[in-house]
């Protein structure tokens, strides 16, 4: 299980190496990591347990960690991932657990939190439902 932790100051650095917010402007990655609670992970450190009802989603700031549909091993996910958000969305159970590979340190979205990310941010917003499209056809291919 991760362990929640307290607010961090390089929050808003570790937000500005990822790709996704490389063009977004600090009061903006500011209020990412205000909406965000930093979480640590260790390795074997289960986030995401598959059919459970999502109430959290991941953006990884450092580490790995593997996707798993049943037992099959199906991508690996580092800084930069967001991982939960389709159960978030779909209002759906978990259709994959995720398993800490590394040590890792994500930022947690609950579901109220996250809700205010994708209206606030449209940057982030439109990311993230590209995703969603992309990751859905995906599931549909298999």
């Amino acid at each position: 299980m991760p362990t929640r932790k307290h607010k961090v100051a390089g929050t808003v650095d570790d937000l500005r190496h990822i790709a996704l917010f490389a063009q977004v402007d600090n009061a903006s990655l500011a209020r990412i990591a205000e909406l965000g609670e930093p979480v640590d992970a260790e390795a074997g450190a289960v986030l995401i347990d598959q059919g459970d009802v999502g109430l959290e989603c991941y953006l990884v700031l450092e580490g790995e960690a593997g996707i798993l549909s049943g037992e099959s091993h199906v991508a690996t996910i580092g800084p930069g991932s967001i991982v939960g958000e389709m159960a978030l969305v779909g209002h759906r159970p978990r259709n994959a657990s995720v398993i800490a590979q590394s040590s890792m340190r994500l930022l947690s979205f609950d579901i109220a939190a996250f809700k205010r990310l994708l209206d606030e941010m449209p940057l982030a917003r439109d990311y993230i439902y590209e995703l969603l499209r992309a990751r859905a056809a995906a599931n549909a291919a298999e």
